[in-house]
Order: C-alpha cells, then structure tokens, then sequence
C-alpha cells in the first residue's frame, strides 16, 4: 500500500517554500485533486498555490502555525469538510537555529527548535491522522525529517539533530498504532537548496524574535545543495510505493551506519555480562500469564 495522490486532496505544512513548496507543485505535477499550501508566511503560500494555478491545477493559501495545536485542528476540519479527507498529508514545517555548540546554544533558540520540529509534526499528524484513522478511505501521512534523523552528520546542530531524531522516533510508534488504511512515511533529505538557514528571520518574539541567518550559509546551500525538486521528486516516488523511510542523499548512509556500528559494538560488550530476556512484550505476556494464574488460584 502506498500514497493515493491522483484526484485526492493534498496538504503540505511549510509548503511557503523550500522542500514545502517543491512538494506542492509535484504534488500537483502527480495529479492531486487539490493542494493545501499551508505556511506561517500567508503570501509565501499564496506565491506557491499562484505557480500550480499556472500550471492548471487547483491549489489554495491557508496561514497556519503549526505549533498552534488548534489552529492545526481547525485547519485540518476545514480541508475535510471542504475537499474530503486527503490522500497525503505532508507535515513539512520545520526551522533550524543558529549553528553554535550546544552548550552555547539559547534555551529560546532549543525551545524554538522543538516547538516547531517536533510539536508541530505531532499537531500536524494528529489532527489529520485522526480524521484519515475514523474514516474508510486509504490515507497517508509523511512526515519531513533529516540526515540527521539518523545520525550526527555534522556537530554544532544539537538541539536541530534531537530534533530531527524525534520526528523519526514518533513515526515510527505512529506507524504501528494506525490502522490498516492509513500509512506513513519520514523523508531524510540532507543538505537541499532551501531557504532553511533564515529560518529564524521569522521566529517570534517570545523565542528570542527575528534575526537574519548567515548569507554564506544561504549561498552555500544554494550552490552544494541538492534541489527542493529532486528530494520531492523522491519523496514522492517512496511514498507511493509505501516506503516507510525515505532517504534522499545517499551519502547520509555513513549516518547510519556509524551509528549502527555503535549499537552492535556497544551490546557486543554488554552480551559479555548479561544476556537476560527483558523483551517488553514477552514480559508483558509472562506477567499477565502469571496474574492470571494468581487469580485462579485464589
């Protein structure tokens, strides 16, 4: 089972720009009934959902912060009631601070971070998630995480990197909770030409307020980074044949890797001294098994 795009509704958060508006418009290319461009930047959403008009398809501008768990609820009420229960919900919003060493970074900055990064994907599946779950018709959720979800591909991110391992975490409880009819998805793009380095040209005052990001960071992933195209193009091509994680650059694999190397090696010392069977699951059964044999007793 795999993405059901063509004719049916699709939301993408973030969608202003970048990887977001990359997905919009393929979205479109692929035959989505009708877009939701969803941004905290109403005319950035509205310049998106201009380009697929353009392009003959049907697309509308909502603003919406993810980080407002009733905002999202009301936005997700309305896309059903007035254009069905989507076949792809693309929880895309995401922002990154100010590269510094962790034990430099700001409480702000980290909370800014994790709002955004992890509540507003948590916002965003659950409001839609809910109505795909209660529903009949196949639905899908794909979730927008990172090279670093699955590794450290690089230090002074830390509170980014946490970030974006628990987007990876969270989808992956999510996806052994939903039902048969809904499935969901985590694209791992890493470095992309986007506009993701003045994230913080639009953090708000509470968190610190707005700053301009670094003009060289901002060259740099524009000249070194993959297109927002191609890891839409992508993305796209795994959730529609159902892939649960979707890397984007094959180079994030060394990620991975180092941090499967550190796992075997670690429990390869721990086997030494203690190989005792805590299987959650099994525990469970033994427990209740041993409960209920209590109970018979008595």
């Amino acid at each position: 089972m795999g993405a059901q795009i063509r004719g049916r509704p699709v939301v993408v958060t973030g969608g202003g720009n970048g990887i977001g508006a990359a997905l919009a418009l393929e979205a479109t290319r692929r035959g989505a009934g009708h877009v939701t461009v969803s941004d905290v930047d109403l005319e950035d959403a509205r310049a998106v959902a201009e380009r697929i008009a353009a392009q003959g398809g049907d697309a509308a501008a909502r603003r919406c912060d993810v980080t407002d768990a009733a905002g999202m609820e009301e936005l997700a009420q309305a896309v059903v009631a007035e254009h069905g229960v989507p076949g792809l919900v693309c929880a895309n919003a995401g922002v990154v601070s100010a590269v510094a060493p962790l034990l430099d970074t700001a409480s702000s900055d980290a909370e800014w971070v994790v709002r955004v990064n992890v509540l507003g994907t948590i916002n965003t599946l659950g409001s839609f998630g809910r109505l795909m779950a209660a529903g009949q018709d196949q639905g899908w959720l794909m979730a927008t995480g990172s090279e670093h979800s699955v590794g450290v591909p690089h230090a002074n991110s830390g509170a980014y990197t946490a970030s974006k391992h628990a987007v990876l975490g969270m989808c992956d409880v999510l996806r052994a909770e939903l039902p048969g009819h809904v499935g969901i998805s985590v694209v791992c793009p890493g470095l992309t030409a986007s506009r993701l380095w003045n994230a913080a040209s639009r953090r708000p005052e509470v968190f610190g307020g707005s700053s301009e990001g670094d003009p060289g960071a901002g060259a740099f992933m524009e000249q070194m980074g993959m297109s927002a195209e191609t890891v839409a193009q992508r993305a796209f091509d795994g959730v529609t044949v159902g892939h649960f994680l979707i890397p984007t650059h094959y180079n994030a694999r060394a990620y991975a890797q180092q941090r499967a190397d550190d796992m075997a090696e670690a429990y390869d010392r721990l086997s030494e001294i203690d190989t005792t069977d805590y299987d959650f699951s099994r525990a469970v059964a033994a427990f209740l098994a041993t409960a209920s044999d209590d109970r018979d007793a008595d």
